[in-house]
């Protein structure tokens, strides 16, 4: 069954039914991915993006002038700084129950909203006319939306408020 048919069905434009079906498969793989990072690499997987965006955007090899290069790069780099920097710094998200959970899904969704973010600026609005609508692609690119993004790491840090050994 074709969700942006089924949203279509309902009387949804195709353009808010395929931003519809994005947010629902983003908060999926936000609550999917949070039980894999857990508690302890949650707080590492926020500061790997930003190492891993300091690195590819400065990094100046011929091989990462293309978005797809860049992108295999990003991701290269930040599941080996969340691997290796997750055995150095400790740091974990506490709670129990239900705000528990939902801080570690709030922090998963921050981390693949700024990674996104990141990728999808790589790209020209040409290159993601078929894989994202203009609404998403605006969410995660416009200036106000980068910068919102680029800052809610830090504002998660200072909500969660427990301490980085």
């Amino acid at each position: 069954m074709n969700l942006n048919n089924l949203l279509g069905g309902l009387g949804i434009k195709s353009n808010l039914a395929g931003d519809v079906s994005f947010l629902i498969i983003f908060i999926l793989v936000s609550f999917v991915v949070s039980f894999a990072l857990g508690k302890h690499r949650i707080l590492v997987s926020l500061l790997g993006v930003y190492a891993a965006y300091v690195v590819v955007n400065f990094a100046s090899f011929g091989f990462l002038k293309e978005p797809s290069a860049k992108t295999l790069a990003f991701l290269a780099i930040l599941v080996g700084f969340v691997a290796f920097f997750s055995k150095i710094i400790r740091g974990s998200v506490s709670g129990h129950g239900p705000i528990f959970m939902a801080k570690l899904v709030l922090g998963t969704a921050i981390v693949i909203g700024l990674s996104f973010s990141v990728i999808l600026n790589w790209y020209t609005p040409k290159e993601l006319a078929d894989i994202v609508t203009p609404g998403t692609r605006k969410f995660f690119t416009d200036d106000f939306w980068k910068f919102i993004w680029a800052i809610a790491p830090l504002v998660y840090l200072g909500v969660v408020r427990k301490r980085i050994d």
